[in-house]
């Protein structure tokens, strides 16, 4: 048995004989991506007028310049560390170790478990919603409470399995379900806007989209919810550690950048100009009953569903490494992700609100993970080159800086304030926990 590395760049190390090429990297950073965070950008466009346009433009450039700076870091870090050229399970942590000490990788793994969760506790409230709905239509009439209950009990069993060696066919599926349950949308939304007979105008014949002025707590909320929709810093190293050619995942991240900006972008247009106020925190709800939501709720579903297990998969394993819980299949393992479920569903069951959830871990954990942390790991790990003749010897150009400090005063500056705002709002929020709601 060849137990060699396979490695065709035996100068560098960045060329393996087996990974990811170009073209399926750029799928699974689109793949992982895509999804739930597209539904709330309508909405959030609504508080900050057409100039939240220009931020979801301005947002997927921020991302592709802080995905190339992740992408160097990983590079320098194989550059540095040859031993790492082998597979990592936690990429990201790693670079926050060399770049900041145990401490930085701590903090980094607190917030990719938070995010990770939070959009686990987004991902039950979604499915509940389109479950509901598709229900209703069928004549089965359950509150979403209960069926936050039934979809976490079913995907209970799913989230006991360990994560597939080779997943990318998901990511692949990801992309398309969104892909065409935004297509359907705004399609959608373009005809009965303008349909006299459509739900728009069953209370007001002479309905007509709203536009609000713009506010500053509308900015706010926007910043949190297109946050989430480009939440993916925290995958962005793992995924490139899996590539042939890792040198090659700046051009990954940035074409996977601009396929989500040709689905967000869209999307978020058409549903601000033709429903103005009218449209909903998560725009599936805006769309009016028929065949056409039936079917953008089911390819919603088949996503959500498919992406569940794994999105859990890496917070499960670092505590299951921490309680020393056996890597492989064993009833530990059921018990503890049995338990994980069970605690997300009573954190959806509390905050039964899709908006509040994405904007608080949007504002927080996201924000840190794409913003901050990026951008000062790589000025570390560049300056870093001096303490040692061996290594390459790199420096970060003064106006590359300037731009890496300012991306971290945004983050900072701005998620601060989103999350203090997304705080305030579920505490001002007039909505009940659902086993508060059932006990009265």
């Amino acid at each position: 048995m060849d137990t060699t590395p396979c490695v065709v760049d035996e100068t560098t190390g960045l060329v393996k004989r087996h990974g990811l090429s170009v073209g399926i990297a750029t799928v699974f950073l689109a793949g992982e991506m895509a999804g739930s965070g597209v539904l709330a950008l309508p909405r959030s466009i609504v508080g900050t007028g057409p100039a939240g346009l220009g931020i979801v433009v301005f947002f997927a450039l921020l991302s592709i310049f802080i995905g190339t700076r992740l992408g160097i870091c990983w590079i320098i870090l194989e550059e540095r560390y040859p031993e790492l050229r082998n597979q990592i399970r936690d990429p990201y942590p790693l670079i926050a170790e060399k770049a900041t000490g145990k401490y930085g990788r701590l903090l980094a793994s607190i917030c990719i478990i938070l995010t990770l969760y939070g959009a686990g506790c987004v991902f039950i409230n979604l499915m509940a919603g389109f479950l509901h709905n598709i229900a209703s239509v069928a004549g089965l009439q359950l509150n979403q409470c209960l069926w936050m209950v039934i979809v976490a009990t079913v995907m209970i069993p799913f989230c006991w399995l360990g994560t597939p060696n080779d997943f990318w066919p998901i990511a692949v599926g990801a992309l398309l379900t969104t892909a065409a349950s935004s297509s359907l949308m705004i399609y959608q939304l373009s005809i009965d806007s303008k349909d006299k007979t459509s739900c728009y105008f069953d209370k007001d014949k002479n309905w007509k989209p709203e536009f609000p002025t713009p506010e500053v707590e509308g900015f706010f909320k926007a910043f949190s919810s297109i946050q989430f929709a480009y939440a993916g810093a925290s995958t962005f190293p793992t995924i490139q550690a899996d590539m042939k050619d890792r040198r090659k995942f700046p051009l990954a991240a940035t074409v996977a950048m601009f396929v989500l900006l040709a689905i967000y972008f869209p999307l978020s247009a058409v549903g601000y100009f033709e429903l103005g106020s009218t449209v909903s925190n998560n725009v599936v709800e805006s769309l009016c009953d028929g065949t056409v939501k039936i079917i953008v709720e089911f390819l919603l579903l088949l996503h959500l569903s498919s992406v569940f297990p794994i999105v859990l998969n890496p917070p499960n394993q670092y505590f299951e490494e921490l309680l020393k819980i056996p890597k492989h299949f064993n009833v530990w393992r059921c018990v503890f992700r049995t338990l994980v479920v069970l605690f997300l569903l009573f954190i959806s069951e509390s905050l039964p609100n899709f908006g509040s959830i994405l904007d608080l871990i949007g504002g927080s954990t996201i924000t840190l993970l794409t913003f901050v942390f990026p951008p000062f790991f790589y000025m570390r790990l560049m300056d870093m080159s001096s303490l040692n003749s061996d290594w390459e010897q790199r420096k970060v150009h003064i106006l590359e800086r300037i731009v890496c400090w300012i991306v971290i005063f945004i983050g900072l500056a701005g998620g601060g304030l989103s999350t203090y705002n997304a705080v305030k709002n579920i505490i001002n929020a007039d909505f009940t926990p659902c086993y508060i709601k059932q006990m009265s």
